[in-house]
């Protein structure tokens, strides 16, 4: 059973991150001689159900994986954490997906690859059984690496559950394009909210001009992520810009995961507001930005409270 304290299921991508780099000059087409640089878990929704868990939140993890030893580690990894399992499909015969980087011998990506064809059998007859147990949970996490059907299908029958928006990439967040009017909340990156609005957006007037775009198209709640420029948020027909927060940057992979869990974690809570949810978000993504890798692991929230606490919006 589910206690009454859980509060987030987060459907998508858990699978292991690969970095090699050649240790001679990279040649096409040919066997190049690599060394491991890390081996590390990734996946949009485990990246931000591990933070969300970091800052005590209750968490369950949806995901596909392979009968590999890989799929055993990344369930095994998320269960340590305390986030529940138990909706983890390990699927007989396929193989847990995985993105592989090569690096040339300069450090420049000479080939970058990903085996996510696990997360296309997230299908609807996989999950319908289970859509009671699915909805008890009140608020979602749903990253576009699900299949547009399944993604489609749940906005439909998602009952009082939030559905969260996280497009993960341009291509993939084309996925929400038609069920836009369903959502409860969306966060993108400005290439991703090109994709969904037709605008291009390099200024902070772009993004407001795409958020209007959006919210013609039915979404209440919203954030548009601008890099190391800040970030736009609009609820309501309230928006505004959020300048990023100082940084000692040593590692912007994962930021933006990290952004969608502090602002998801603060926004979950009664009686929270947007200002407090983006300030929670920008805090995270600092943080993560000043750690190695993608995930705080020493993270407490009254670090996050006290960076937050320099957050500042202005209206536009």
């Amino acid at each position: 059973m589910i206690t009454p304290s859980a509060n987030i299921l987060c459907f998508g991508a858990a699978h292991f991150d690969r970095t090699l780099q050649c240790t001679e000059q990279f040649v096409p087409a040919a066997s190049n001689p690599v060394r491991t640089l890390h081996r590390k878990p990734g996946g949009v929704a485990r990246n931000i159900a591990v933070h969300l868990r970091l800052l005590g939140n209750n968490v369950a993890m949806l995901s596909a994986v392979g009968d590999d030893g890989d799929g055993e580690q990344v369930i095994a990894a998320l269960s340590e954490l305390g986030i529940d399992t138990r909706r983890m499909h390990k699927l007989d015969g396929k193989h847990t997906a995985g993105y592989t980087a090569v690096l040339d011998d300069t450090g420049e990506l000479a080939l970058g690859i990903m085996d996510a064809e696990v997360y296309d059998l997230l299908s609807i007859e996989l999950l319908k059984d289970q859509l009671a147990n699915l909805q008890a949970w009140p608020w979602w996490l749903i990253d576009a690496n699900l299949p547009a059907p399944t993604i489609d299908w749940l906005t439909k029958n998602k009952g009082s559950s939030k559905f969260c928006a996280a497009t993960v990439s341009p291509s993939k967040g084309a996925r929400f394009a038609p069920i836009l009017d369903r959502l409860d909340l969306l966060i993108a990156n400005r290439a991703e909210a090109k994709v969904l609005t037709g605008i291009e957006i390099n200024e902070i007037d772009q993004a407001k001009t795409a958020i209007d775009v959006l919210r013609g198209k039915g979404v209440c709640d919203m954030v548009i992520t601008l890099g190391a420029k800040g970030v736009v948020s609009s609820s309501g027909d309230s928006t505004a810009f959020w300048h990023p927060l100082p940084t000692k940057v040593c590692d912007v992979n994962g930021a933006g995961d990290a952004f969608y869990s502090g602002f998801l974690s603060r926004f979950t809570k009664p009686g929270a507001t947007m200002d407090d949810a983006v300030a929670e978000g920008l805090a995270m993504a600092s943080l993560t930005a000043e750690t190695e890798g993608t995930t705080v692991w020493n993270l407490t929230q009254s670090a996050v409270d006290a960076r937050a606490e320099h957050a500042f919006k202005k209206l536009i």
